[in-house]
């Protein structure tokens, strides 16, 4: 074993685009899970700016209702 081994490299931060003020942020903070028809839901992030100001879901805006 080298010490190559014992320190893997780290991936670099996952960015994602605010749901809100649509800006990329390296720092995502997940706001909601949508789910679909398929069976792949969608994530909403939002940046650490905006996060605060958004309710956290689901959200009843975010059901789709059938007849």
């Amino acid at each position: 074993m080298s010490i190559a081994d014992a320190f893997p490299p780290v991936p670099a931060a996952p960015d994602a685009e605010c749901c809100k003020c649509r800006t990329r942020t390296s720092a995502p903070v997940v706001v909601r899970h949508l789910i679909t028809g398929s069976s792949h839901g969608v994530t909403l992030y939002a940046c650490p700016r905006c996060a605060p100001t958004l309710t956290p879901g689901p959200h009843p805006d975010d059901v789709v209702r059938r007849r």
